[in-house]
């Protein structure tokens, strides 16, 4: 019987749904890859590596703000698609320590694109692609940072608090931790 739920968890009975769900999501990537090149190319706000040819699905994206709060800093991201992809979304960490209201200081993220189950219109779903996850932890760096749906809830009062303090520890994360 067919149980997404239990699939998803690693328990394949006889392995072969597991080849055939990696095979359909390394094809699903190869074909992706060529969109994150173009749009590469097109822009100096991000950069994505994959740092092995035998692991596709393994990418190291670094962030690199022009303006705003974050400028001048180099944030690193961990992207992990996982077998289940497009069905759920890639596992995503944040591996720059930063002070963000969507960032926790254990690389957490908070963005409705990468909830598999989201109340609102903006969560995952299986028309969504990698570029979209991109842009979306770019705009976390600008236009997207959300202090009402906070993960770090020591940021986001801060920033409610004394927008001046909050600024200075954020600066203070990127000297130090970029």
């Amino acid at each position: 019987m067919f149980n997404l739920q239990k699939r998803i968890q690693g328990n394949d009975d006889d392995g072969h749904y597991m080849k055939t769900r990696i095979a359909v999501r390394d094809k699903l990537l190869a074909q992706e890859m060529k969109d994150l090149e173009s749009s590469l190319r097109q822009q100096k706000l991000w950069n994505i590596q994959v740092p092995s040819t035998s692991r596709l699905h393994e990418l190291d994206l670094t962030v690199t703000p022009q303006e705003g709060i974050y400028k001048g800093g180099t944030f690193r991201f961990k992207i992990t698609v996982p077998p289940e992809y497009n069905n759920t979304p890639p596992v995503v960490k944040c591996l720059t320590r930063v002070w963000h209201p969507n960032i926790n200081e254990d690389g957490s993220i908070c963005l409705s694109i990468l909830r598999q189950n989201s109340l609102d219109q903006f969560g995952w779903r299986p028309t969504r692609n990698l570029l979209e996850v991109v842009h979306g932890l770019v705009a976390l760096f600008t236009d997207l940072i959300d202090f009402d749906d906070a993960l770090n809830i020591q940021a986001a009062q801060q920033w409610t608090q004394n927008r001046e303090a909050f600024k200075h520890r954020a600066r203070e994360y990127i000297q130090r931790y970029c």
